[in-house]
């Protein structure tokens, strides 16, 4: 898990990625899952960052191995690098 925080006794449990592809991303989902009926906790937020050429956001919510997963596909938009 990258990121636990804790307010008013409640455990709020974040997993972070790296866009590398539709594979990898429902991975992503199963590995926050295991993290979260691990640590006990219901629901935690699942955030990928998608450095494509066209990137798209998306937002979803499901539930898998009986806990809530909120996930958010966020496009990252900036130049290439100059390659001099």
């Amino acid at each position: 898990m990258d990121l636990l925080i804790t307010f008013k006794q409640r455990k709020y449990i974040v997993e972070t990625k790296i866009w590398e592809g539709p594979h990898r991303y429902s991975a992503g989902k199963q590995q926050l899952a295991a993290y979260l009926k691990l640590e006990g906790s219901p629901e935690g937020y699942y955030v990928v960052f998608d450095h494509r050429r066209e990137p798209e956001p998306q937002v979803e919510t499901e539930t898998i191995d009986g806990v809530s997963i909120r996930s958010y596909v966020i496009p990252v938009l900036q130049e290439q690098p100059s390659a001099v």
